[in-house]
This record gives structure tokens, sequence and C-alpha cells, in this order.
């Protein structure tokens, strides 16, 4: 309210100030609606999200008027400031803007172009009708102070509504989305059309599962973080155009997948550069590009199982593990005792966990897995076709029998223990 000057009278230049805050709320109110336009228009011009959001423009066009009315009636001090609400139709958009997951600086950014629409209008009104410096001044000053409060006031109150709002409808989106999830791999009837909308995801396409945790000694912030982030680098990185379908199942541990479109294969060569270069925390195991709503669930499954087969090992592994490299070895995980036992029939001596052990079973699996070729063996080695018969010769002597016996057992426990280590070996 306006000072008192001795003997308790208002201040001339009070009343005028006054007097032109009220002569402009008329103005206002008589404009209401073309005033109201055109603060609309502004808020759809420079920010982006708006422009083509039909709910988000509803709500817009409700509120402007409305809220345009409030203000000039806490100039004209119809209204206390800390009386007034946020409208109806302001509370809706903070809460469509939530559901949307558009950035709060938007509805920030909102609320200072309102502000900012609404003093630059007062004020042309203002020079139009004082001719006063010190009338002039005191009301462009009563006008700004009781605007800026006002607009303070209700943007806090819808930044908190929408805050609530996102972390509510995330919980809300999020448990739906798994329950549509867990139907899915659980091989639940489901309609398709209805659950991509939910997932926003095609489900008749190839996918490409992958399973990725973090160490559970990192933060859970720290892990989650990680998570989403490692799922979206990795897609990008195998060069898919569309985001991955992510699923965070806990604190350090989530699932996703890869859509692959109408790609039944992953490029090769990408894939290894990708493994090369991983360097993230997370670890990730990765299915087989497989079609539709069976291929989602079975490239899933393959993931899992090669989650299995690396957290099984006790060694530290590679950062990137595809359950095409693991073949057999996924389906031995369930009982690791008795694939100990039978890693430690097959290998013998060479199922000792030492280091002239582990070099003789690195000799005897490339040589198998190069066809049983000395010279291809000696060059995945890096060494001379002499010593790789040399050590052949060791092995066979060390097993009793050729190693070209019962080969593809020899393949096979060799695979267990280049992936599981000490996990099937026997301790010396």
């Amino acid at each position: 309210m306006p000072e008192r000057a001795e003997g308790g009278q208002p201040d001339h230049a009070d009343s005028q100030v006054r007097e032109i805050v009220s002569a402009i709320t008329a103005v206002a109110d008589a404009r209401l609606t073309e005033i109201a336009g055109a603060i609309v228009t502004r808020l759809v011009g420079e920010i982006e999200y708006f422009a083509t959001d039909q709910p988000i423009l509803d709500q817009l066009n409700a509120g402007a008027a409305d809220n345009f009315a409030i203000t000039m009636a806490i100039l004209r001090h119809d209204i206390e400031i800390e009386a007034v609400g946020p409208s109806a139709p302001a509370t809706e958009l903070a809460r469509l803007l939530a559901q949307r997951d558009i950035p709060i600086t938007a509805l920030e950014h909102a609320y200072r172009l309102y502000q900012d629409s609404v003093v630059r209008w007062c004020l042309q009104e203002l020079a139009l009708r004082s001719e006063s410096a010190t009338v002039t001044a005191g009301a462009a000053l009563e006008i700004t102070t009781l605007v800026s409060a006002h607009v303070n006031l209700i943007a806090q109150q819808l930044l908190s509504t929408y805050e609530f709002e996102r972390d509510a409808w995330r919980l809300r989106r999020s448990a739906s989305r798994s329950a549509r999830i867990n139907d899915l791999l659980a091989n639940r009837h489901v309609e398709v059309e209805p659950t991509e909308r939910i997932l926003g995801y095609h489900l008749g396409q190839y996918h490409l599962g992958i399973v990725m945790w973090t160490d559970r000694a990192q933060s859970p912030e720290v892990g989650l973080a990680h998570l989403e982030s490692a799922a979206t680098a990795l897609a990008c990185q195998l060069g898919t155009s569309a985001p991955p379908l992510f699923e965070a199942r806990d604190e350090h541990m989530a699932r996703a997948w890869v859509p692959l479109g109408d790609a039944d294969t992953v490029d090769s060569e990408r894939l290894s550069a990708v493994k090369r270069r991983w360097d993230s925390p997370v670890i990730v195991a990765i299915g087989q590009p497989r079609e539709g709503v069976e291929g989602f669930v079975r490239t899933h499954t393959e993931a899992d199982l090669a989650r299995v087969v690396v957290q099984a090992s006790e060694s530290p592994g590679p950062g990137i593990v595809c359950a095409s490299d693991l073949g057999a070895v996924m389906l031995m995980c369930n009982d690791l005792s008795a694939t100990r036992a039978w890693v430690t029939d097959i290998l013998g001596p060479l199922g000792i966990d030492d280091s002239a052990a582990a070099q003789l079973r690195a000799t005897l699996r490339e040589f198998l897995r190069t066809g049983g070729s000395y010279a291809a063996a000696a060059d995945a080695l890096h060494m001379h076709k002499n010593s790789v018969a040399y050590r052949l010769k060791k092995i066979e002597d060390q097993l009793g029998r050729s190693v070209r016996d019962h080969r593809l057992n020899l393949e096979i426990a060799l695979e267990l223990a280049f992936w599981l280590g000490s996990a099937v070996l026997t301790q010396d």
C-alpha cells in the first residue's frame, strides 16, 4: 500500500501512481482476450515444446486470460498475492509437461516470458498516461514489484507440482512398462498394439537383447546413471537410429533391447570395435538378433545366460560378452559343482588352476578352434609351428590320448575353463 505523508493523507504522487495503475488495469480488463492471446502466441513461438502439442496449447489458451485477470486484480490491490494460487489450467499444464518428460526449464521459461510480457505491456500503457518522471518511476516500480512477486510465488508452486507429478508419473509408467515386459518374457498373451504404445517400442522387428550391470560397491545413483547411458551408447555405436527399450531391474542391473529394424545381423566388425573400445564400468551381456515377439524373449534369454556365465566366473572378464561367443558354455552354469567335476574328468592335469596348465589349455584351445592346423594355431598364438607341435605332444602325454579323441568334449571343457576360470578348475 502507498506510504502516507504527514497528517495521515496519502502523498499526492502516490495517489497519482494508484490512479494510473488502476487506469492501466481497466484497459487490460477491456482488452483481456486480445492481450492473453498475444502472450500465448509469444509462449508458443519461443518454447519449442509447446508448438505441436495440442493438449498443452489447450491449457495455455484456457488459462491465459484467467492468469492475466488475476495479475491485474493484484495490481489494483483487489486481492493479496499470498491469497492467490495457480489456476486449474496452469496446474494441468505443469502436470502435462511432467508426463511428457519436457524439461522443467520449459515451465520456468514460460513464467519468465509471462512476467516479461505483462510488465512490458503495462509499461507501454504507462508511457501513454504519465508525463511526470516521479509518477512514472513510482508506477513502474509498483508494477514490476507486484508482478514479479506474483509470478515467483505461482512459479514455485507449479515447479513443485511438476516435480511431484514427474516422480509419480515415472513410477506409474515404469510399473506399467515392467508389467508388460514381464508378461512378454513369461510368454503370457499380450495385445501387441497396446503393449507397443505402453513400451514406446515396436515388437515386429529384429531385437538385440542386452543385460548390463555394475559393481555393487558403487553408489546406486552412479550405477543407474551408468546403466542407462551405457545402453544408449551401445545402441549408438552399433549404428541403430532408434533408442533402446531400457528397464532398470534394480540399482545395479538393467535389461534392454536394441531395435534393429529389418537387420537380422549386427555388423561383426563394428561390434568387435565396440568391444575393444569399451571403457565403461558397466559389464554387458548380449544375445543374438531375433525377430518378433518370440525373438524379443529369446534374445533376452540368451543375454541373461551370458550374464550367468560372466558372473559365475571368479576372474575379471571382458566388458562386453556375446552369447554367440559362449556356445554350450551358457547351458552348463546352473550347477557349477557338477560342471567342475566334468571339466576335471575331461581335462585331467590340464584342469589345474596354474600358469603352466593355462598355457597348455590356451595352445590346445586355439589348435582345435583353427581346425587342427599347426600353422594356423601358431599364427594365432604368435609362436613357431614347432613350438605348437611340442606343446601338443606334451598335452597328449598328460591326457594319455590323442587330442583328436573325444574332441567335442575337449572343446567344451576348454571353453568352460576359458570363460569360467577358477570357478571350474582344480586348485593345485
